[in-house]
């Protein structure tokens, strides 16, 4: 169960993007964010374009299960070994990022995976409790098609807390685990009880649109529902976890407060945190997060498949 900190400073190119970011840094309130998100649904539906150049070389289908938009990734020339559920970040008001079909590109041509990405609905038009019911039941139906031990969770910051919640809603409802869980920079504690100490470094991530986002997704519940906050929920019984994420991200403090509970739990995990880099470093056009990555995927190529029904 390592925790791995590399020890290299960051690279001229990370330290450039650095100062992009800062100077492109979202501080405004969501209000114009969710009524664009809104406006983009069809038939009350988030139905986001893919980006056809990061796909290139991938067959894409769109399906509809628990009543949400799911694309289906897979390689034109070669069958998949292992499959993939990939939840994408936007603090559960926006929708896929091109760095989202570019790490699900990499899952299916790096790995013979073939990849499962929810289209959920955004917050406040549904919030926690009716978004992880329904990634359950996304999971569950994946794992009909696919034996869970060919099975990954995955997902980047607020897509990387609703991938910890759906597994743990596995767990409690007696469900086949998956044989991994990959969690990048995942917002896993909407409360944001530790966020002052990188409040001033972090180049992407505002406290302010945050806490507002949070409450938009909890709803009724309360912020430390394991549904909102599944850092707050039960870590043990998980299948085998990777965590990674940048000692620069607001959200590095809740991150190792999940691996000392991972710890406590005797949860097999790895642990990375990567020196001055910022959130979901690996979907930045970096060497750092190429290289965390890279470790994933080589990880989950043992570590899952190939099993389907």
């Amino acid at each position: 169960m390592p925790t791995l900190t590399p020890p290299r400073s960051p690279s001229l190119r990370s330290r450039i993007l650095r100062s992009i970011l800062l100077r492109a840094k979202n501080t405004s309130d969501i209000t114009a964010t969710l009524a664009k998100k809104e406006a983009e649904e069809v038939n009350g539906r988030p139905d986001p374009t893919p980006s056809a150049l990061a796909l290139s070389g991938i067959t894409i289908t769109r399906m509809v299960i628990a009543d949400t938009v799911v694309f289906r990734l897979r390689h034109r020339r070669r069958a998949p070994q292992r499959a993939v559920l990939f939840f994408h970040g936007g603090g559960y008001i926006e929708g896929p990022s091109a760095g989202t079909w570019m790490i699900s590109a990499r899952f299916v041509k790096d790995t013979a995976a073939e990849v499962w990405i929810p289209a959920y609905r955004l917050a406040p038009r549904q919030t926690a409790e009716t978004t992880v019911a329904l990634a359950l039941a996304i999971y569950e139906k994946l794992i009909a098609v696919w034996s869970a031990e060919a099975v990954a969770v995955s997902g980047d910051s607020a897509g990387g807390g609703l991938a910890l919640a759906t597994v743990q809603a596995a767990a409690a409802a007696g469900l086949p685990m998956p044989a991994m869980l990959g969690l990048f920079a995942p917002w896993v504690d909407l409360t944001m009880s530790d966020w002052r100490e990188q409040a001033a470094t972090d180049p992407m991530l505002h406290y302010g649109r945050l806490t507002q986002s949070a409450k938009a997704y909890a709803g009724d519940l309360p912020l430390d529902d394991p549904r909102v906050s599944p850092l707050h929920g039960d870590v043990t019984n998980l299948p085998s976890t990777w965590v990674i994420v940048g000692d620069d991200d607001m959200l590095v403090h809740q991150n190792r407060r999940l691996r000392d509970r991972l710890v406590e739990a005797q949860t097999p995990h790895v642990y990375r945190e990567d020196p001055g880099m910022a959130h979901v470093h690996v979907l930045l056009p970096v060497p750092e997060g190429r290289r965390a990555l890279k470790a994933f995927l080589e990880a989950l190529k043992v570590g899952t498949g190939p099993v389907q029904h």
